[in-house]
């Protein structure tokens, strides 16, 4: 009887240490979206441009406009780390202190070993987030690096590539690169856009890639064959950001044309329209899929109903700080929103009733596991000794 306990303990327990060491999915309250910690880079006005988290949700990785990517630590919004990547080249379509440049994306690999920077000197940075040393140097695209993204193995990384609207830097390449980062080669190229690619964004399942254009397509393509699978339209103007449902069954979309669009991401049928106030730079669905982040040119940091569109809460701190809400995400736990405001040159870290994050980098799942383990070997113990004491009395 005792050995029939342990073995459904045993069951019982695999699916909590297994979810407990990836990290809880957290449900949230919109309606309760509260300011934890706000940073203001303020050494300079260069202006923010995007943001991601680590995937423990330890730091909050940003880039601005004079060649600088702040790592954030998540717990207070205090600075760990500043990456400098300064090259002799300057422009300016925010603000881009004279004979600086800027930093446009910035990726962590899903398993926590790299930070990817890139921006208008035309190289992928790879840093190996133990030594923060340059650990790949990624070269060949001819146009601004606008985006990027790890594949869920975190072997591969995404970029696309092209030129800005307001004032054109660098060549039309219009192209998403695939490096293979266990050798730092280049295994793939995408082309078929006919504008800048502005978001490229991996599915869960790591089969398929999307990418969104200022040619007001989106394209999904496989991987690793670099098939297009579907190309389609219906924004009338370029498309700024694109993220995945958790199952990879639909795409959302931000556009110029103050639309969000979602999509069938097989088919590629529009399944909904929202309709924004101006431009949406930035699109993200939260973890469990319920929840869209969705912000941009109108000041506005906005969480929807994943199914309806239905505005739940509007943050309106951009308005505030008179400045565009250029970026914003879900830590990889779901429990916050992370934003960041472009000319005010600010992130802002939203919970929802719920503590901040860990400062030590060590997950609740990971705390939840080990507790876990504690009961499961002390329930086991219970009844391990008095078994063996008995076969110890039946011995001769």
């Amino acid at each position: 009887m005792r050995v029939i306990s342990i073995t459904i303990l045993a069951m019982l327990l695999l699916p909590l240490l297994t979810q407990a060491g990836q990290g809880e999915l957290v449900e949230i309250e919109p309606v309760r979206a509260e300011v934890l910690w706000q940073y203001t880079k303020d050494d300079n006005d260069a202006t923010f441009w995007k943001l991601d988290w680590s995937p423990d949700g330890r730091w909050i990785a940003a880039t601005f406009f004079d060649d600088k990517c702040v790592v954030l630590n998540a717990s207070d919004g205090s600075v760990f780390k500043i990456l400098d990547l300064t090259p002799p080249l300057t422009r300016c379509d925010g603000f881009a202190p004279e004979g600086l440049n800027p930093l446009r994306a910035c990726a962590f690999s899903r398993d926590g070993k790299y930070l990817a920077v890139g921006g208008d000197d035309m190289v992928v940075v790879v840093f190996d987030v133990d030594t923060w040393e340059r650990t790949f140097e990624l070269k060949g695209h001819t146009g601004s690096i606008l985006c990027l993204d790890f594949s869920p193995d975190s072997r591969y990384l995404a970029s696309g590539s092209g030129t800005d609207k307001v004032i054109p830097q660098n060549e039309g390449e219009n192209k998403t690169r695939i490096w293979d980062l266990e050798t730092g080669d280049e295994v793939l190229v995408l082309g078929g856009h006919r504008d800048g690619v502005l978001g490229v964004k991996w599915s869960h399942d790591g089969t398929r890639i999307s990418t969104v254009s200022d040619d007001r397509t989106i394209n999904v393509w496989s991987f690793p064959s670099g098939e297009k699978l579907m190309s389609k339209s219906g924004h009338t103007s370029g498309i700024l950001d694109v993220d995945w449902t958790p199952d990879d069954r639909v795409l959302i979309t931000g556009s110029r044309d103050y639309k969000i669009k979602i999509w069938n991401s097989t088919t590629g049928d529009e399944i909904a329209t929202w309709s924004d106030y101006n431009c949406v730079r930035s699109v993200d669905v939260h973890p469990l899929g319920d929840y869209a982040a969705t912000s941009g040119v109108d000041l506005t940091l906005k969480i929807r109903d994943m199914g309806t569109g239905t505005e739940l809460k509007v943050i309106k701190d951009g308005v505030e700080q008179h400045a565009m809400v250029m970026s914003s995400r879900w830590s990889p736990d779901g429990r916050y929103l992370a934003s960041g405001l472009g000319k005010s040159h600010t992130v802002i870290l939203y919970g929802f009733g719920s503590e901040i994050p860990e400062e030590d980098g060590v997950s609740r799942g990971a705390i939840t596991g080990i507790v876990l383990v504690v009961i499961a070997a002390a329930f086991i113990s219970v009844l391990y000794y008095p078994i063996m004491g008995q076969i110890r009395r039946r011995r001769p």
